[in-house]
């Protein structure tokens, strides 16, 4: 098994317009979205669930059950005094949908195509926040976003 880091690997793609299926988002779909994988330097998109416990007498052994699941996304962006794309595409308030190829697809510049697998995070932006500005230090803002509908996280190119 190798290890492999994200770097010229990943391909991360924004849409506004939601896919037909987010489990199965087409390659016309994907090849919508704009491409903001060279934008980034940093991707946080996590579900994560919790059980409930069900304790009765019978037994020293508390059983649980399924409980509810949540999901966080965040991201951190690249500032640009030319051309802004990334500032711009994400005002507090947009609705879209994050597209998280992690091992790259098949596709030019690593785009998903029919049968690779990505993510497709429903998203809105709640915070749109700029990062400090230091010394030698480029300058970066961070988006933390709601997650208003269940992720898909094993999706396949269709």
């Amino acid at each position: 098994m190798a290890r492999v880091i994200p770097n010229e690997q990943s391909w991360i793609g924004f849409a506004t317009a939601r896919p037909v299926s987010l489990t199965a988002p087409t390659a016309l779909e994907i090849g919508a979205a704009t491409e903001i994988t060279c934008l980034l330097s940093s991707i946080n998109a996590s579900a994560q669930g919790n059980a409930i416990p069900t304790p009765d007498l019978c037994s020293l052994f508390e059983s649980s059950i399924t409980g509810t699941s949540t999901a966080t996304f965040t991201a951190d962006f690249y500032r640009d005094d030319e051309d802004d794309v990334a500032w711009e595409l994400f005002p507090r308030g947009t609705r879209g949908y994050m597209y998280i190829s992690r091992f790259g697809g098949g596709g030019a510049g690593h785009k998903p195509v029919a049968a690779d697998h990505l993510e497709v995070w429903p998203v809105e932006v709640t915070s749109r926040a700029a990062g400090p500005l230091s010394s030698n230090t480029p300058q970066t803002f961070t988006i933390t976003c709601a997650v208003n509908e269940e992720p898909a996280e094993d999706a396949i190119a269709a």
